[in-house]
């Protein structure tokens, strides 16, 4: 493929511009090979490094300062735009040929995305899907590394989805996303916000740069799909370019929630779209999922599926991996495993569970080098909702766990914590002080099979851990019985 495929003249001003062969675009040097045009998201960074390797012209900014190279270079207003743009040309636009639906928020995307996917592909639609758990193109599925993908991981993924006949395309969008313009380019018919809540101040700074960037998702919908129940909503509502749809519990919403009812086995409630009444009930553990499956079915009946046709697929939805999980055990307590990371996810899932026990205890801690201030509201939440806290690690990264634990005890003002800074060594504490009748909840990990500290990453799942720690046990049992 030529240099100017990807790069119009009218988007550029070249020096030394000729009509270049090339391999493929490339924003990461670890990843660049000879030949590769080298788009640099970092100003004059990396330069030298991506001419040594090879890479056949440089793309940067504008304004960036830089001495004459021996290869083409090309100023652009914004490379990150380019560059999800260079992609796109570069797969031949797959995104053209899908109908694009995004799901953005602090807490639900997620569930939202996979439920909606579900109800597609039960309607007999090829769906693919993009998010934090997995991607999948219609065929096969892959392990996420970002919720939302850099363009040279969605493009080709929306190629394949292509490729394989998928008709909807499923995308979780976060804010990081949004804000490095990795989305730029593409159109979607309906994007869905399900709430706004503190997270990521780390990464944007300010409460309005995170909103801002939830926000700007919504000039590039034909429709809008908005939790109304939010504050947030309205927000959202004035940067939308398209139609907007609300659903929620207030009446005034076109898509409202009536009568909910959470038991310890289902949800129950009735959507009110229009004049017509659908009751639901849904093998789903917690009110949150009452908002994320009404969000899937409103956006589902937006993009064409009969009335019938949900009310039929909605008992079938089943709670994606890591969502308050419950585990398969024999064991006279019941054990949950929730992805939740922010002190509005913890609190959901701890008042799904709050009802069904007398004593519920929450296993979790907080991610290092993140948003420090989530720390203490985390702990403040669990102390008002448990009876009993075990603080450890969750992901520390290249902080210390001790401290991180000290940030979340700034919001713990009693005594029934414990703090075992070890993952793996608090959870099998927990099981082992579980009593009858009680819910363990282990908290931050969800889905994710690994764990980040200083050493790197390592794999690490919760799972084997609660599974070998019971054979063990169950072992122990029947040699004592002998």
């Amino acid at each position: 493929m030529y240099l100017s495929q990807i790069l119009f003249p009218n988007e550029t001003i070249s020096h030394g511009f000729s009509d270049i062969l090339f391999e493929k675009p490339c924003a990461d040097t670890r990843e660049l090979s000879k030949g590769d045009v080298f788009f640099s998201e970092n100003g004059a960074s990396y330069i030298t490094e991506a001419v040594e390797k090879g890479a056949c012209a440089i793309v940067l900014d504008a304004e960036t300062a830089l001495s004459p190279l021996a290869i083409p270079v090309f100023r652009v207003e914004n490379v990150r735009k380019q560059y999800a743009l260079a992609w796109a040309r570069y797969t031949g636009h797959p995104e053209k040929h899908l109908r694009l639906i995004a799901v953005t928020g602090t807490n639900g995307k997620t569930s939202v995305s996979f439920f909606l996917s579900e109800l597609l592909k039960k309607a007999g639609y090829q769906t693919g899907l993009v998010g934090t758990v997995a991607y999948s193109d219609g065929k096969n599925c892959y392990p996420s590394d970002y919720t939302t993908p850099t363009p040279e991981k969605l493009y080709p993924l929306l190629q394949k989805m292509k490729e394989n006949g998928v008709i909807f395309a499923v995308m979780e969008a976060s804010s990081h996303a949004i804000a490095q313009e990795r989305l730029y380019g593409l159109t979607f018919e309906i994007a869905i916000f399900t709430n706004l809540t503190r997270d990521h101040m780390d990464y944007h700074k300010t409460w309005d740069a995170y909103k801002n960037a939830k926000a700007s998702l919504f000039r590039n919908a034909e429709h809008s799909l908005l939790n109304l129940d939010d504050p947030s909503a309205k927000d959202m509502a004035w940067q939308a370019r398209g139609d907007v749809y609300y659903y929620a519990k207030n009446p005034e919403a076109e898509f409202a929630i009536e009568h909910p009812l959470c038991t310890k086995y289902d949800i129950r409630y009735s959507l009110r779209i229009g004049n017509e009444i659908l009751p639901l009930q849904i093998p789903l553990v917690g009110g949150f999922h009452i908002e994320n499956t009404a969000a899937a079915i409103s956006a589902a009946y937006l993009v064409g599926l009969p009335k019938e046709t949900l009310q039929s697929a909605a008992p079938l939805l089943k709670a994606p991996t890591g969502r308050l999980e419950k585990l398969d055990t024999d064991t006279e307590y019941d054990i949950y495993i929730d992805y939740a990371h922010t002190a509005d996810a913890l609190e959901k899932a701890l008042t799904a569970l709050r009802p069904h026990t007398e004593r519920l205890t929450v296993l979790f801690g907080a991610g290092g080098d993140r948003d420090r201030g989530k720390r203490p509201e985390m702990g403040k939440t669990a102390d008002t909702l448990s009876d009993r806290i075990i603080l450890t690690s969750d992901n520390p990264r290249s902080e210390s766990p001790e401290d991180i634990i000290a940030d979340v005890m700034r919001g713990i003002q009693s005594t029934k914590v414990l703090c075992i800074p070890d993952r793996k060594e608090a959870i099998e504490y927990a099981l082992a002080t579980a009593t009858a009748g009680e819910i363990l909840l282990l908290a931050g990990k969800g889905h994710e099979t690994y764990l980040i500290d200083q050493n790197g990453k390592h794999d690490f799942s919760e799972r084997d851990i609660v599974s070998h720690y019971l054979q063990r046990k169950g072992k122990e049992n029947v040699s004592q019985h002998e």
